[in-house]
């Protein structure tokens, strides 16, 4: 072969992408430090299963996903081949005693099956970009580009099996590799490289959970993100690695209701913000320490001049552009980091979210009803107080909506019922509750939610509280997944699952309800905080069975349901932009046909009752506590 020719082609090839990869490594090494990393082996499971598995791209069966994973395991098919050409470029006997084997031959068999499907895979993406223009991809020149190159690839591979133009092809071939290798870190994909370290690196349990400010550090100048050096290492991965696939932002309520967030641009926007600032790496050849080579004062802060503030508001944190993202990019992290800035540091929030905040902060609730009467919905119930009685087994932790909201009162009420008629051990804090601070964290006041939930947990302490049973989703998976990192460790209940619990071991009795569908049909609709943040989906479904309905199910359910428009500080505030997400929430449910709709939290209830009532709509709505105790009372 051509030795020489090979090795000056294949020395200025890595040259030049070890050169790039230097610069992209020196702004990971220079970013703040991230979470630390365990569970190794649980890491290396998830990588096989998402990253070389493919598994998000075949869960919702969409022939893009599947014609992706061609691409990828075509690659990977090749990645070998690749090699061994190299290698006989130098050596003209490299690699050919295992080619000329039977697992050889398999080898190429397999090879060129997935070439085929590669050609295929290429040649449909292609046409959904040039023909279909698929709305929710980037369309670029770049992306066509990579699409044929990858297609060249597999041709001069057959070329060169077939003994056709075999130098020419040979060349192309190689010279293909290193101009791809070379390209990827410039643009959309470089996830190529990044996507299996990011996977790697994922979020895993409490996936509910935002990262905590350490606000007594004395170091720190500022709280929050408020310019582009301030993100840590794996966020900078995560922009990196994002494929410009849309499928986040085909996903986002906000982007669907003509709110000013995609969170694929604003990716995008905050990944070229970082590779237009990486010439601040480039003044010394040594590696940066944390954060010190980006010149703060050359660095503009990324609010109005990166991201629009009210890209960043729009945000719901419903967790549906993360649960999309084929390569684990985490965006509602980012998003809180940079509320919480402008909240801290400059006191920039609305003014309806301004009032919930000093509300939380003087009466412990976001409405600002006085304190004192946290526990008069239960005055006439007989529910005892856990300073009356510290025995009790379980703290039923009420929640600010289920204590003052007249609508989630009614829900509270029903539960407490449906405890008592199971013989449950139970009390309540009453005066002594306060808000967990879900919906202060999530505006970016994170010293109002610290406050907060260091006051609970020293409540909780005072009577010894082990057991914590909720209706609120958001105090579920603040109580669960965030009262941790302040050392409030508790079993924690949703009262979906405990109440399925209690019918299953018998303590709730439905003898009467012979058959599915006595009831007739309900839609249940899944709330994003009980859903993707803590994976409870069929708990809810499982107590509507019981109590005899027939459910049907919208197309936007379960890990894909729409977001009812409350979360991320959204209770609090009024969308002057677009079209209400409840509304659009609504024509979800109604498309099943349903004449009643069930909730498992709260804040659902009330977005979901607010537009059937807004369009004039019949439908009921109840929470499934509700619809288990009426059908209790009914049948009993």
């Amino acid at each position: 072969m051509y030795p020489k020719t090979v090795l000056i082609l294949l020395g200025f090839g890595l040259a030049g992408f070890l050169f790039t990869a230097y610069n992209r490594l020196t702004l990971l090494l220079a970013a703040a430090p991230a979470r630390k990393l365990g569970h190794p082996f649980k890491r290396l499971g998830k990588v096989f299963l998402y990253a070389i598995g493919q598994k998000k791209f075949f869960k919702h069966g969409q022939l893009s996903g599947v014609m992706h994973a061609f691409i990828f395991w075509g690659f990977l098919a090749v990645a070998l081949k690749s090699i061994i050409l190299f290698g006989q470029g130098i050596s003209q006997d490299f690699g050919s005693e295992f080619l000329a084997s039977k697992a050889g031959h398999f080898y190429q068999a397999f090879k060129n099956i997935f070439q085929v499907l590669v050609v295929v895979g290429c040649s449909a993406m292609l046409f959904r970009r040039l023909v279909l223009k698929t709305k929710r991809l980037t369309l670029s020149l770049d992306a066509d580009l990579i699409l044929l190159a990858i297609i060249a690839l597999m041709l001069t591979d057959f070329m060169m099996e077939w003994n056709v133009l075999y130098n020419l092809a040979y060349f192309t071939h190689i010279t293909l590799i290193l101009a791809f290798l070379n390209w990827l870190p410039y643009g959309k994909h470089f996830h190529v490289i990044t996507s299996l370290p990011n996977v790697f690196l994922q979020k895993l349990e409490p996936g509910g959970a935002l990262s905590p400010l350490d606000l007594e550090n004395e170091k720190l100048a500022t709280f929050g993100v408020e310019k582009i050096n301030e993100f840590n290492w794996k966020q900078f991965l995560d922009l990196y690695t994002c494929t410009e696939c849309g499928r986040c932002t085909d996903q986002c309520p906000a982007y669907a209701t003509d709110k000013p967030l995609s969170p694929k641009q604003l990716t995008i926007d905050l990944r070229d913000h970082l590779y237009g600032k990486s010439d601040a790496f480039k003044e010394s050849w040594t590696i940066p320490a944390n954060g010190k080579s980006l010149q703060d004062k050359t660095l503009p802060e990324l609010i109005n001049n990166v991201v629009k503030p009210e890209t960043i508001w729009a945000c719901t944190t419903c967790k549906a552009c993360e649960e999309a993202c084929p390569v684990f990019i985490e965006y509602v992290d980012k998003i809180v980091d940079m509320r919480r800035n402008l909240v801290l540091m400059k006191g920039e929030v609305s003014k309806e979210a301004q009032t919930a905040l000093k509300n939380m902060e003087s009466n412990y609730n976001p409405w600002g009803i006085g304190y004192a009467s946290r526990g008069d919905w239960a005055k006439d119930l007989n529910v005892k107080t856990l300073a009356e009685d510290k025995n009790a087994e379980y703290l039923y932790f009420v929640g600010c909506a289920g204590s003052f909201d007249e609508r989630a009162k009614k829900v509270s009420r029903a539960f407490v019922k449906l405890l008592q008629k199971a013989n449950v051990s139970f009390g309540i804090l009453g005066t002594e509750e306060k808000c967990t601070g879900d919906s202060a964290r999530r505006l970016g006041n994170e010293y109002l939610f610290q406050m907060l939930a260091k006051d609970n947990i020293q409540m909780f302490k005072k009577y010894g509280v082990k057991k914590i049973i909720t209706t609120c989703p958001h105090c579920f998976n603040t109580l669960k997944n965030e009262y941790p990192q302040f050392g409030g460790n508790y079993e924690v209940h949703h009262h979906s699952e405990f109440l399925l619990e209690l019918i299953k071991s018998g303590r709730l009795s439905l003898r009467a309800i012979a058959k599915q569908s006595l009831a007739g049909t309900i839609t249940y609709h899944d709330s994003c905080y009980l859903g993707r943040y803590n994976n409870i989906y069929d708990a809810p479904r499982e107590i509507l069975k019981h109590a005899g309905y027939d459910i049907h199910e919208p197309k936007e359910s379960r890990d894909v349901g729409r977001c009812c428009g409350a979360g991320g500080g959204w209770m609090w505030m009024e969308e002057k932009l677009g079209t209400r997400i409840n509304k659009k929430r609504l024509e979800d449910l109604k498309n099943t046909g349903s004449e009643k709709f069930a909730t498992a939290c709260p804040f659902c209830l009330t977005m979901i009752s607010d537009a059937v009532r807004d369009t004039h709509s019949k439908e009921e709505t109840l929470d499934i506590a509700e619809i288990l105790a009426d059908q209790m009372e009914s049948t009993s």
